[in-house]
């Protein structure tokens, strides 16, 4: 088994210089770094992590704490593109990542104690921002290094945040719909817990009180399983139906687009639909979708920036950082003397 003083017998250089190139050590060349790593590999060299955290008290590792069941994870493409983000920036910085999924609140910071007490991760980043969240108060009272991707709920500046304007990207979607000449819009949601679903609804709000259409502004939840989707849409439809269905995220307008077909209900001719976050779900939608794209590639390479920085200098200035949304219109919103 190849060791460490073999790497560095044939680099030519001495074992504490191997060591500083795994550590990925600022002191070392890039091209010192380059030429051990190749030889490392060569040989089948593999560092002992596990002694090697024990000896710096690091693991070079972030972890990414979601708190959503497996399923919603795999079928949600906004935490692809936020973890793919993460991962691409931690890597160039010479870290890795660790995902933890759980929907149940006691689980979930239990597993996060035993990442913590294991030092198995360097930091967090929280893939959600809600009230009252005993993983935040439980990294605060410790002061380990975390970042949030989501509103700063308490406004209290003692973490880092990064996030879209949620209630600013609402307005301007509503404010979308009503220059195409919709007015009894509504937005549908399925989770009111989390800060994006309170500032999206909010957005909605004030765009349809601001243009004098509060009488017409309706918010409906469903839950997540078809079920209660067609109830909700049977229950719209068989009374007044709305002009245009605003939905919180692009998993929720998929299944409701789904439904819609399946209710014989045409897209946009019978109603319009829109959403937030772009990825193939709405891209290849039929008809596709017109959506705000929150850029979540941009929010993940934020917070893993800032949480690698914040590990290396704890006293790093709390701040919150927001990433730009723009609006992409198509087919799903333009009325038929708007086409071609």
């Amino acid at each position: 088994m190849a060791t460490i003083k073999d790497v560095a017998k044939i680099a030519g250089v001495s074992p504490s210089t191997v060591s500083r190139v795994i550590k990925d050590h600022k002191g070392i060349s890039r091209e010192t770094k380059k030429r051990v790593r190749k030889i490392m590999e060569e040989i089948g060299y593999t560092p002992n992590i596990a002694a090697r955290n024990l000896v710096t008290n690091q693991s070079n590792t972030i972890g990414l704490i979601l708190k959503s069941g497996v399923y919603e994870v795999n079928l949600n493409p906004f935490y692809s593109e936020v973890s793919l983000g993460v991962s691409d920036t931690c890597r160039d910085k010479g870290f890795s990542t660790l995902t933890t999924v759980e929907d149940n609140d006691m689980r979930l910071l239990e597993e996060v104690r035993e990442l913590v007490n294991s030092r198995q991760v360097d930091g967090f980043i929280l893939l959600y921002s809600k009230e009252r969240d005993a993983i935040m108060d439980y990294l605060m009272t410790i002061n380990f290094p975390f970042v949030v991707i989501g509103k700063d709920v308490m406004n209290s500046g003692d973490a880092i945040h990064v996030d879209n304007d949620n209630v600013q990207a609402a307005k301007e979607m509503t404010e979308l719909l009503i220059d195409e000449g919709y007015e009894d819009i509504v937005m549908v949601v399925d989770n009111e817990v989390f800060a994006v679903s309170q500032d999206r609804i909010a957005g909605f709000e004030q765009a349809m009180a601001a243009n004098g259409l509060s009488s017409k502004c309706k918010v409906v939840q469903c839950d997540k399983d078809e079920s209660s989707i067609e109830r909700m849409l049977v229950d719209l439809f068989d009374h007044t139906p709305p002009q245009a269905l605003l939905t919180l995220d692009g998993v929720l307008n998929a299944r409701i687009i789904s439904r819609l077909y399946q209710m014989q209900i045409r897209i946009p001719e019978d109603v319009a639909t829109a959403t937030f976050s772009e990825s193939p779900l709405t891209k290849f939608a039929a008809p596709p979708q017109t959506v705000v794209d929150i850029y979540p590639k941009e929010l993940g390479k934020e917070a893993s920036n800032e949480v690698i920085m914040l590990i290396k200098d704890d006293n790093r200035l709390k701040r919150n950082i927001t990433v730009p949304t723009r609006i992409i219109e198509r087919q799903s919103t333009k009325k038929e003397e708007d086409k071609g």
